[in-house]
């Protein structure tokens, strides 16, 4: 250790003064070699004798110059000093070719830092919650379902959690909800959050401003107070801390406010205005409502989650015979709560991240090809060098630096593509996808390391090969061929030939998968909605009161809003097609025998106003719709979709059956109409039977207006918004949007991976079409001397033009031979992204097959072209 430490400083010091370590070596042997002078001059020789006698017995000066410069153990520095320096005169030499390798490198490089960015926010980056590894989330699962897919949660059910469970250090139980309020500007809606008084201590977070509820605070009564999250309070309130103790207005009622939230925190992935205290009554939990409800905990130190896991299992069954009404047959499920948010994303980026992944191969084919036909014109360079003394290995470093030299700069220019690439890929996805953490996306040392490991690993992938089948050469035939042009052997032939295979076969690979996502898109263009979205605007409203103040107001509303000019139609919905919203319970038929629990007729139960179905389009098949004769107090009445006839009542006339539901008034309902099938879970699921209620008998608290209007929908949005105004200047409306938009947000998924998968398989495409391009131009160069005899001969220049196209259809086929079945395999990864195609369709393949098999002629057809005219007089002539 004495010792290392000794010599380290001065091996430093032989890299840092390199010059002046040089000048005292020489005045250290000069030193030397005059005292061997005198020495031997003291023993009679003459000076001449006595210098030649002291050189032959010190040795050659640069002799030993080169042996104290091993002894430094530095040489390796050095000569990977040199490397680096003759590396980027080499570079600059060629600017074309080094800036073609750049910027495809940092295509491909760039391409997956995008990606990884993304993976690294989404599934590497921990929450940001203290311990973050024990928060899980718990949620029912419904009967046959799978074990990660979670249904909401019934408040009994977290109560009995809560007083049962010994592996959690606390729970709670939230939902989001709407918030109506008095702001600067008239009436306005908040994003809120109903909470039980554990969300602090399950995320770790205390309230910067003020306290956090009490447990006191959530039970019926003693709820009139509110916490606002920190971007609300700077909108709002300006930043005011004396803002708590105040009282303001939410649905409502008046609430004092007791706390500010730190910045920047959120549950999950909620962005939420104002958090509330649940009113959960502990003698009637089902009070606050059903199965509607999220709930998350905090591990004990040292609790797994499979162990949580094991201890919720047996308590479910428990309360199973406590509550066989709504838990017969359901189980419940703990995630890991990073797990959980992940789940959504972690597949769709895996994917991608595998599509760019191949993208850089090909690219790292493409410059392993182009560094090999590099190295045939460098193989006299070399041979010199070799005759010098150079080994092989000291070649293929010299090599391999230059390698390296030109990933570091495109690595360096595909971080800066790639950071720009995942902001934009944010945009693109933000209609996709809940993103949660995926929106502040920025550079940490994940994504540096991944970047510069990528780097290292494409100078590696593309450089090493290249570089070695460079170094392996006849000394003498390379120095002879100094002057000529120099030839490759057959086996850096073949491997040239199998890199553009490789290439042709990823591109077949990424080119299929595109194609049946463009396939996938434009069925979802053609999917019968049920209801006709142009021209039709929605607007969201909260309406609070008892029923009857609920059923009266949008009574009221829809009265004002149907005679604005430009109203062709309206009418309200509780939840707007395409959003998955839907109530769904049991039902029978009034005078028929109760079915068993097991074969319970189910249907979705849908509330709508009068004018609703005029206004969405859907057309009235049998009987009417809701009128204004349908009120409050008038039996009940029902409208049942085609497909609740198909399945319920095939055969008999299903106007005048009288059904009863498990909906908020179980009372006798007349079905008085038939309406098509609308979808309401989706382009790609299939309509389920719906049975529509009328609003007016069954009022909801979430209401959506839709009108049908004249022209564009966005003229009447100054003048829905006033006609609420004017029945009631307290009720707020928000989020007025055209149906189109929520039809567009439906496609925003497979628009975006139908775009990303297009966008990197044509960029692996292109890549594939220059790396043929480039071997057949390479290959007619080397054949120009073999060209010009055969024309010379008197071979018809349509025989050469057949000669190198052939060449180039048979690597095209072979890539597409081994690229094909590679995608079949490879196509069951996105099968659940495709809607009605397979994921063998063959029109797909044959498309594929047939673009790629025309842009591979192309290439081919052009060094062709310019090898069947060649001059033979020329080209016997050439090298």
């Amino acid at each position: 250790m004495t010792r290392w430490v000794y010599k380290f400083p001065l091996r430093l010091r032989s890299l840092l003064r390199k010059n002046c370590v040089e000048k005292e070596l020489t005045a250290e042997l000069r030193f030397h070699l005059e005292k061997l002078i005198e020495e031997k001059a003291v023993k009679g020789m003459t000076p001449d004798e006595a210098r030649y006698a002291a050189l032959r017995e010190l040795g050659g000066l640069e002799q030993v110059k080169e042996e104290c410069r091993d002894m430094r153990r530095v040489r390796y520095i050095e000569n990977f000093s040199q490397d680096v320096r003759y590396g980027l005169r080499q570079l600059r030499r060629s600017p074309v070719f080094t800036a073609v390798a750049v910027m495809t490198l940092a295509l491909g490089i760039g391409a997956n830092t995008a990606i990884f960015t993304l993976v690294n926010a989404a599934i590497l980056k921990p929450l940001p919650y203290p311990h973050p590894d024990r928060l899980v989330v718990l949620g029912g699962r419904a009967p046959q379902q799978p074990q990660n897919d979670l249904e909401l949660v019934h408040p009994s059910e977290f109560l009995e959690w809560q007083n049962r469970a010994r592996s959690f250090e606390s729970l709670v139980l939230t939902q989001a909800i709407p918030v109506n309020t008095q702001g600067e500007d008239g009436a306005e809606q908040l994003s809120g959050l109903w909470t039980t008084s554990g969300l602090f201590r399950v995320f770790g977070v205390a309230p910067a401003l003020g306290r956090a509820f009490t447990d006191q605070e959530t039970r019926p009564g003693e709820n009139n107070v509110a916490i606002l999250s920190h971007g609300y309070w700077q909108s709002r309130f300006g930043a005011d801390p004396k803002v708590l103790g105040k009282t303001i207005n939410l649905n409502g009622q008046p609430t004092t406010l007791i706390g500010i939230m730190p910045a920047d925190f959120r549950v999950a992935t909620l962005n939420t205005d104002v958090y509330l205290p649940m009113p959960l009554d502990l003698a009637k939990p089902e009070a606050v409502g059903s199965r509607s409800f999220q709930c998350y905990g905090r591990l004990r130190p040292g609790v797994t989650v499979s162990s949580a896991q094991a201890e919720i299992t047996v308590i479910e069954n428990q309360l199973t015979q406590l509550y066989p009404s709504f838990l017969e047959g359901w189980g419940v499920t703990v995630l890991d709560l990073h797990h959980y948010l992940a789940q959504q994303s972690r597949p769709v980026l895996l994917t991608l991240l595998g599509v760019v992944a191949s993208v850089l191969l090909v690219a790292c084919a493409n410059l392993a090809s182009l560094l090999l036909t590099r190295g045939v014109g460098r193989r006299s360079e070399l041979a010199v060098r070799a005759s010098l003394g150079a080994g092989r290995l000291r070649l293929v470093q010299q090599l391999v630096v230059e390698s390296v030299l030109l990933s570091a700069v495109g690595g360096a220019v595909g971080l800066i593509l790639g950071l720009w690439a995942s902001r934009l890929l944010v945009l693109l996805a933000k209609d996709a996808f809940s993103l949660g953490a995926l929106e502040h996306v920025h550079l940490d040392i994940r994504v540096l390391g991944f970047t510069m490991s990528l780097s290292l690993l494409t100078a590696i992938l593309f450089g090493l090969i290249p570089a070695w089948q460079a170094s392996r050469f006849d000394l003498q035939g390379a120095l002879k061929e100094q002057g000529r042009g120099a030839r490759d052997h057959r086996g850096q032939r073949r491997l040239r030939a199998a890199l553009v295979i490789g290439e042709v076969a990823l591109s077949v690979v990424l080119l299929v998968g595109a194609g049946l996502l463009l396939r996938t898109f434009s069925r979802l263009l053609r999917v019968n909605l049920g209801f006709e979205p142009e021209h039709v605007l929605t607007a969201r409203m909260l309406v609070t009161g008892d029923r009857t103040q609920r059923s009266n107001l949008v009574e009221h509303i829809l009265d004002r809003v149907e005679v604005l000019p430009g109203a062709r139609a309206a009418g309200a919905i509780q939840f707007l097609p395409l959003g998955g919203w839907a109530n769904r319970g049991p039902f029978h038929f009034v005078g028929e025998p109760d079915p068993a629990p097991a074969e319970n007729l189910e249907t979705d139960v849908a509330v709508v106003s009068r004018g609703y179905f005029a206004a969405m389009g859907v057309p009235v098949l049998q009987g009417r719709a809701f009128t204004k004769q349908d009120t409050f107090d008038s039996p009940r009445v029902a409208v049942v979709s085609e497909s609740f006839v198909k399945k319920y009542l095939p055969r008999a006339g299903p106007l005048g059956h009288r059904i009863i539901g498990d909906w908020s008034n179980p009372a006798p309902t007349k079905i008085v109409g038939v309406v098509g099938d609308v979808r309401q879970d989706g382009l790609t699921t299939e309509p389920r039977p719906t049975v529509y209620l009328a609003q007016v008998q069954s009022p909801g608290y979430i209401t959506y207006v839709v009108v049908r209007t004249a022209g564009q929908p966005e003229q009447l949005a100054a003048a829905i918004r006033h006609a609420v105004q004017k029945v009631d200047n307290d009720q707020p409306v928000t989020a007025i949007e055209r149906m189109e938009h929520y039809v567009s947000a439906e496609l925003a998924r497979p628009r975006l991976y139908m775009t990303l998968l297009g966008a990197f398989a044509s960029l692996a495409l292109v890549l594939a079409v220059i790396g043929l391009y480039g071997l057949m131009a390479y290959t007619v160069t080397q054949r120009t001397h073999e060209i010009g005899i055969r024309i010379a001969l008197g071979a018809p220049p349509r025989a050469v033009l057949r000669s190198i196209l052939g060449q180039g259809a048979i690597l095209t086929i072979t890539g597409l031979a081994i690229g094909i079945p590679s995608a079949i395999a490879l196509a069951r990864f996105i099968s659940s992204w495709l809607y009605g195609v397979t994921p063998d369709d063959p029109l797909t393949y044959a498309g594929v097959a047939a673009l790629l098999s025309v842009v591979a002629l192309v290439a081919s057809f052009l060094p062709a072209r310019r090898a069947s005219r060649v001059d033979p007089v020329l080209a016997l002539r050439y090298e």
